[in-house]
């Protein structure tokens, strides 16, 4: 992918889709909201569960999403409405805003890349889908990027007693993530401590063997089974498994996880309309952003090195013990936007270093 097919698309386009979009979303968003349309997440269970919770039908917390409406409700402050329209709010402003700050890209400096990654995030579809309800999707997502904001400050902080606070309160930070999914904390909280590894392509290659390598041992030694069990409840509970993988089998455990990997992470395994729209809106562009990211390794700093270890760790976890597309969409948000930032992230670089050199040449 070159940087100059960006430059192809004039701003006044790119500003007037972003506006566009932005206000086609609150559109859409009041005509659901107002039962003039359906909500494409109509009877998922997730947001009945939460406030069925939150006024007290329920009394055992499965994450801490709950525990904080719960205590929000205590003072008096919860409203299903309202904590739905906070979370619309960090969908269509914040979330959007932050992605960009973290990949290094400002209004004032780089609008062209700006209007694109802003673009990229409001079209998001999934994201956009679990604003309409008490879902922890959103929230999560918006934790995770404040998470990566802090580890950003951190590994760039030249004093010594900033590091120590911003490790600080990013380790604060994964350990709230592992509260709302544990294998999400998990991912970040390891990632903190494997940042300096250094990657070259020669390096990805040797890495990726040992990886596969890692994971057929771990496996075979029964180190895995509780993910390889949960995934086989998907089938056995009829929770609508979409690619009944056997993962019991330990000789054929690199060949599923692949298959796995192809059907979830990059949506290949295309079972309705739906899956197709989010094929081309979400993961064809993630697909070449990736590409582009693993091409341009060697521009990789400490914080794209923390994205990059992230995405690995956290897409292990659930690559394995997840079996169902509709889920699979929720989990990969976090891979994705690794990627949208660290492929934004280069390419600014990437442009930067382009301009220095045709200044050094006049």
């Amino acid at each position: 992918m070159n940087s100059k097919i960006f430059e192809r698309i004039p701003n006044s386009f790119l500003f007037i889709s972003l506006i566009s979009v932005f206000f086609i979303k609150i559109i859409l968003y009041i005509l659901i909201k107002s039962n003039f349309l359906n909500s494409p997440l109509s009877g998922a269970s997730d947001a009945n569960y939460y406030h069925a919770y939150v006024i007290g039908f329920f009394n055992v917390a499965v994450n801490i999403w709950p525990v904080i409406l719960r205590r929000l409700n205590d003072f008096g402050l919860y409203s299903r409405e309202i904590v739905a329209f906070f979370l619309f709010s960090l969908n269509l402003v914040f979330i959007p805003a932050m992605t960009a700050k973290l990949a290094g890209v400002s209004l004032k400096r780089n609008q062209k890349l700006y209007f694109y990654i802003i673009l990229l995030c409001l079209v998001y579809p999934t994201l956009y889908f679990f604003t309409f309800d008490i879902y922890r999707d959103v929230f999560m997502v918006f934790s995770f990027l404040i998470g990566c904001l802090t580890v950003k400050k951190c590994l760039h902080s030249s004093n010594f007693l900033f590091f120590i606070f911003y490790l600080s309160v990013s380790i604060v930070i994964g350990i709230f993530l592992l509260g709302l999914r544990p294998y999400l904390g998990y991912a970040f909280l390891l990632s903190l401590f494997l940042w300096g590894i250094k990657f070259t392509k020669k390096r990805l290659v040797f890495f990726g063997f040992l990886y596969f390598l890692a994971l057929f041992i771990i496996n075979y030694a029964g180190f895995l089974e509780l993910l390889t069990e949960y995934r086989a409840g998907f089938e056995e509970g009829a929770n609508g498994s979409t690619l009944g993988l056997d993962f019991s089998n330990p000789i054929m455990f690199i060949p599923n996880f692949i298959l796995s990997t192809l059907g979830q992470l990059f949506g290949l395994y295309v079972t309705n309309p739906l899956a197709i729209v989010l094929l081309v809106v979400e993961t064809i562009p993630f697909f070449f952003m990736l590409i582009y990211v693993i091409k341009n390794i060697k521009l990789a700093d400490s914080f794209v090195r923390f994205l990059i270890i992230f995405f690995v760790l956290y897409a292990s976890v659930w690559l394995i013990g997840n079996d169902n597309l509709g889920t699979a969409i929720r989990l990969r948000l976090y891979n994705y936007f690794a990627v949208y930032i660290s492929f934004f992230y280069i390419l600014r670089l990437k442009i930067l270093s382009s301009k220095n050199i045709q200044v050094e040449n006049r």
